[in-house]
């Protein structure tokens, strides 16, 4: 029979020698008492194992100096949890060869840590695939093209699904499962997969579609169909937009490299173009002075396009005469667009209020047309409306 530490020593008395090498269950007792010593001392070390690996996060001088680096953007997530279980679980494991814990609760006991470490491995991947995407965006953010601003988020979430779907399969291979016999068995079923993930295939397509063609850029004002609003993300299955009241639009990809976009944002200009209905009653001269006024008012703002303005009369309505204001702005942004339109009616105002020049409204002009007093007609109208109705 195998010996146990201090046996044969003065340590223990020979009834406690006795029990402690009475087996139960498939081991004797003191190596279960040793088992569960490791195992409550791997718990209980654990925060303070996991204190350390922060204090030394927190003190890195690469991560200080060099924001922007690698292990600057590692050490931003909590690698101190995986790290403490990695080192509580190779003690675990040592305590297995010191003791030689054997039969199938030797098999069961190493399967379960197997476990264990391949997931906090894989949580320290997926943390470095994270790290590495950050990196690589601040690089493609000094680039003057924005395809790879769009490319940097995709390759990482699909590294990132790559590290869990290859860590999964080492973890049941570690397990002593025939990983290349259970895909081919899941083969038999592939085409009833393949049915119905039809939409999460032509989604992915789309996404590379969108990714090659490249017919919008994160942060691109666009319109697809009745939806309109600026690009978010681009991700596996949909793009995101945000709305212009502020809400998330998801659209799928696949409809996406189908319908026709409309990309807003790539235009050098924007077209104002606006229909001022002035008074009927303005005089000729007064029309001229105005049209001559805010044309060289617009002109005078420097993100205006010059040679697009256009201040005319143009046309009369059933209540106004129609004076065109159309002209083109060269800005980046939607807000800028609205900033620069806004000042520029003001002053359109303005001038109104100087000239004296009246907006219209829809108005209605009733003409009478009688001998005598009308007075007298209409007494006897009310009157014949309130005579009585007769019944029957």
């Amino acid at each position: 029979m195998e010996k146990f530490l201090f046996e044969g020593t003065q340590w223990f008395s020979a009834e406690f020698t006795a029990f402690l090498k009475h087996t139960y269950l498939v081991m004797p007792n003191w190596k279960w008492m040793v088992l569960i010593a490791g195992l409550v001392a791997g718990f209980a070390l654990r925060p303070v194992i996991q204190w350390i690996f922060k204090q030394l996060k927190i003190h890195n001088p690469i991560a200080k100096k060099y924001a922007k680096s690698f292990s600057a953007y590692f050490f931003r997530f909590e690698i101190e949890r995986p790290l403490a279980w990695i080192f509580i679980i190779l003690m675990w494991f040592a305590i297995d060869d010191a003791i030689e814990v054997s039969g199938k609760f030797e098999t069961y006991y190493e399967y379960i840590l197997k476990g264990l470490m391949g997931f906090h491995v894989i949580r320290l991947v997926y943390y470095s695939v994270d790290a590495l995407g950050f990196v690589f965006a601040d690089v493609a953010a000094k680039t003057e093209s924005k395809m790879d601003d769009n490319l940097v988020p995709f390759a990482t979430k699909t590294l990132k699904a790559l590290v869990v779907i290859l860590g999964f399969l080492l973890i049941l291979q570690s397990f002593g499962l025939n990983v290349m016999s259970l895909m081919a068995g899941l083969g038999l079923g592939g085409l009833a997969l393949a049915l119905a993930a039809q939409d999460t295939a032509a989604n992915l397509f789309g996404s590379v579609t969108i990714l090659i063609d490249n017919p919008f850029q994160l942060g691109d004002w666009i319109k697809v169909k009745d939806m309109e609003g600026t690009v978010e993300e681009i991700g596996f299955r949909s793009t995101r937009v945000r709305t212009f009241y502020n809400s998330v639009i998801t659209i799928p990809n696949a409809m996406m490299a189908k319908e026709t976009i409309d990309n807003m944002g790539v235009r050098p200009f924007r077209r104002i173009r606006q229909i001022v209905g002035i008074a009927y009653e303005t005089p000729p001269d007064t029309i001229k002075e105005f049209c001559d006024r805010v044309r060289y008012a617009i002109r005078q703002e420097p993100a205006v396009v010059t040679d697009t303005v256009t201040v005319n009369f143009n046309g009369y309505a059933d209540s106004q005469l129609n004076i065109l204001v159309q002209f083109h702005l060269q800005v980046q942004t939607g807000p800028e667009e609205m900033e620069k339109q806004q000042a520029i009616f003001i002053e359109i105002l303005k001038i109104a209020a100087e000239l004296k020049v009246e907006f219209a409204y829809p108005t209605q002009t009733v003409y009478y047309r009688g001998g005598g007093d009308p007075e007298p007609q209409q007494q006897q109208q009310q009157q014949q409306h309130q005579q009585p109705v007769p019944t029957y």
